[in-house]
């Protein structure tokens, strides 16, 4: 079975990487060849995510999607079918779905919220976005995927294949944890404000968390050891640290999100403290992987307890990694997204 896969980035881009290309591979052992075409190269991306995302190069982004697609849609007969990741305009127009599904059984992979208000970007395609133009997309598709139970809720309702693929991580490429105290926390240049309501947390402790992201936090308010990120060094800056920070305000988006900064915790045998949110309640098992901290004096009293106990963090990291070994590995992803491709 050859399918084409339409992704946003390439493997730079952390939605792109998770939920396509590390389940290549594993894809090719179900009989399943994937070909790839992220609408935006890895150069760009750079530009547009990981430096200061200039208005240039967020117009130069909207036309290399364009063009990039537009190529895509003359080889789409080559294929079986067509996994679209998470929409080629979210939001913001379908017509070239609905093209691709009008030829192919078209799969749509999301793992965000994509139906609401845009978070962040050009205000001028905040302005445009339409929820419409995701509904249309859900309703074109042979299959969705979605990534959680609340994305699937939505996708619910304008088509009747769902199926729940949660976001998931190469366990194997996670090595232990040093098991030492160090807080840290990694995220991108856009999710790094999620940290500023513990900055009083932190005073209070003594703390000053390792934070390993692709933008500089110096304006967090509060001091911090700052790991600029890299693909080639990320496993290897996450084992360093010893306890996971994942707070996140209670909101519509962020109910929608995948958790997958705390997946990659647990697979390193990190205890994690995070906000009660979403996807978190589902992954984190509170008292035994780490706590769901519901309020800044819990936040203190969970990270005080594990800085202050070292068999506590031993305890804890080991049964995260069992976890994530046992439930969000990335061999049980491409088991389900092979077996419905299969079906098309």
């Amino acid at each position: 079975m050859n399918v084409l896969f339409l992704t946003q980035t390439g493997a730079l881009g952390p939605s792109s990487r998770y939920r396509v290309y590390q389940l290549l591979p594993l894809l090719r052992e179900h009989g399943i060849e994937g070909a790839v075409s992220p609408a935006m190269g890895d150069a760009l991306y750079r530009e547009l995510y990981l430096a200061a995302g200039r208005a240039a190069a967020r117009r130069a982004a909207f036309g290399a999607v364009w063009r990039q697609r537009r190529s895509d849609l003359c080889r789409v007969g080559e294929f079986d079918a067509v996994v679209v990741q998470k929409g080629v305009f979210p939001g913001l127009y379908s017509g070239f779905e609905r093209r691709i599904a009008a030829r192919k059984p078209l799969v749509f992979d999301f793992d965000d919220a994509i139906w609401l208000p845009r978070q962040g970007g050009a205000p001028l395609l905040r302005l445009l976005h339409r929820e419409r133009a995701v509904q249309d997309v859900l309703r074109c598709a042979a299959a969705v995927i979605a990534g959680n139970e609340v994305l699937a809720e939505y996708a619910g309702r304008f088509n009747r294949r769902v199926c729940v693929v949660p976001s998931a991580v190469d366990t194997d490429r996670y090595p232990r944890s040093a098991g030492n105290a160090t807080v840290g926390w990694i995220g991108s240049r856009t999710t790094l404000a999620y940290l500023k309501p513990l900055a009083e947390v932190f005073r209070k402790l003594n703390v000053r968390p390792r934070v390993i992201a692709s933008g500089d936090p110096a304006g967090l308010g509060f001091e911090t050891e700052f790991r600029p990120w890299r693909l080639e060094t990320e496993v290897d800056e996450l084992s360093q640290i010893g306890i996971g920070l994942a707070p996140l305000p209670d909101s519509p988006w962020e109910r929608g999100k995948c958790g997958v900064k705390l997946l990659q915790y647990m697979a390193c045998g990190i205890p994690v403290v995070a906000s009660p949110v979403g996807v978190h309640n589902q992954i984190v098992r509170h008292g035994e992987t780490g706590f769901l901290a519901r309020s800044a004096g819990e936040w203190e009293t969970f990270l005080a307890e594990l800085i202050a106990h070292p068999g506590m963090r031993e305890k804890f990291g080991a049964a995260g990694r069992e976890l994530a070994r046992q439930t969000y590995d990335v061999r049980q992803a491409a088991d389900r997204v092979a077996s419905l491709l299969k079906t098309l």
